[in-house]
């Protein structure tokens, strides 16, 4: 994939703010963005939006869509009190359906905002993309997906640009496994949606590949002390820990903690709620870990490795002077899909209502392939990527900067 490519398709489509109205002249089409901007979850939230910021910068360059213009209108908050909410996601779903100017939304960050969602924008129709939602049952019918989106089951509304967790589990207990040589696993999560839903794929795998689980538990995102279940986990003698969460229930707690009750030495696994930025970021798992995050892995359900990733990592320092995360391209990728999705719709004219179904149709469409800068994707028949690929990163040492990429796998050639 040559990346002049995907700079004419984001260019296609002029995602612009509104001070740009007066340039283009025409009409105008929202596009709105769902994402916990408040406490530790916004430092994964913030080069989310650094990477739509992006698209949206080289968009305008191109100055318009047939005589439309894309405004990022609202920018909504599902945080409450410092923390992701699911019930703040279900409220910003009903402003954004009930405004017919909204053709569309990016977000969420966290799957079980996601889960009180989707319900509302798929009644609704309103397409959604998550650059980070991973959790299978959001999509999948053997997974209860068809619970979630009940009003119209079959009408899909809701796509990502990231593998699900029936991937991103098993590929970690296989690097566990087959890359560090560890047998033993500790395995603790933060009882939400998505974190035990890959903790369960994670000890579930473990064990097909010859791993003993030493221990399993849960702990809620308000838990601040895990000294006590460190304690006793350590005393089974794990030689590897897996967190199934974010930072923000826990990861990079667990992980200080781990060294002060003298478990620094042993290998800990995350998912892609702990790859969320850089040591020097205030709020990331590498800043809260500190000099513990030392000897720590993440995964990131999307390719880490992908052509157009020097071109992008260039343009995206030049913008911020800081270096691109996982969720920037995902992000990135993300509003592409989106950008493709209504340059196709407004060719077909009619309102806003039958603005928003066009967006939706073409979009969740399996027949139609999009060159992202991850690479080309296309959607299958449930809104999930057909890239199923999970990399994998280390904790910086010496502790500086961001996460590193080690490796990845491509479930699809396995």
């Amino acid at each position: 994939m040559k990346f002049s490519k995907v700079a004419v398709l984001a260019a296609t489509a002029a995602l612009v703010f509104g001070a740009c109205n007066a340039t283009t002249g025409g009409k105008t089409l929202k596009i709105a963005i769902d994402l916990p901007l408040q406490g530790s979850d916004k430092a994964a939230s913030d080069p989310i939006v650094n990477g739509v910021k992006l698209a949206i910068k080289e968009a305008n360059a191109a100055g318009g869509l047939n005589g439309y213009t894309l405004t990022v209108d609202p920018i909504l908050d599902d945080a409450l009190n410092g923390a992701h909410d699911a019930q703040t996601g279900a409220k910003n779903m009903q402003t954004a359906v009930n405004d017919s100017a909204i053709g569309a939304l990016i977000g969420p960050l966290n799957s079980s905002v996601a889960k009180a969602e989707i319900p509302i924008t798929n009644k609704a129709g309103l397409l959604q993309c998550s650059p980070a939602n991973t959790n299978e049952g959001l999509t999948k019918p053997q997974f209860g997906a068809l619970d979630i989106r009940k009003d119209n089951p079959t009408k899909i509304n809701y796509v990502r640009v990231v593998t699900t967790d029936d991937k991103q589990g098993p590929a970690a207990a296989q690097f566990a496994i087959s890359v560090l040589k560890k047998t033993k696993a500790y395995v603790i999560d933060d009882t939400e949606t998505f974190g035990k839903g890959i903790a369960d794929n994670f000890v579930k795998e473990f064990g097909a590949e010859g791993g003993t689980v030493v221990a399993r538990d849960g702990a809620p995102k308000s838990t601040t002390d895990y000294t006590a279940l460190l304690t006793a986990a350590k005393a089974k003698g794990p030689d590897v820990v897996y967190f199934g969460g974010v930072t923000a229930t826990g990861g990079g707690i667990i992980r200080k903690q781990m060294a002060q009750v003298g478990m620094a030495d042993i290998p800990y696994i995350g998912p892609d709620g702990i790859q969320d930025g850089t040591v020097e970021t205030s709020g990331t798992f590498l800043n809260i870990a500190g000099d513990a995050a030392k000897g720590s892995y993440s995964s990131l359900a999307a390719i880490g490795d992908f052509p157009a990733k020097k071109d992008f990592t260039d343009r995206y320092v030049k913008e911020y002077n800081v270096n691109p995360t996982g969720y920037s391209a995902t992000g990135y990728a993300c509003a592409q899909v989106v950008l493709e999705a209504v340059k196709q719709a407004v060719t077909k004219g009619g309102d806003n209502a039958a603005l928003r179904e066009s967006i939706r149709a073409y979009a969740v469409d399996p027949s139609h392939t999009y060159k992202t800068i991850l690479g080309d994707i296309h959607f299958d028949e449930n809104g999930d990527t057909s890239q199923l690929i999970v990399s994998f990163y280390k904790a910086p040492d010496p502790l500086k900067g961001d996460w590193v990429f080690d490796s990845q796998v491509d479930f699809a050639k396995k």
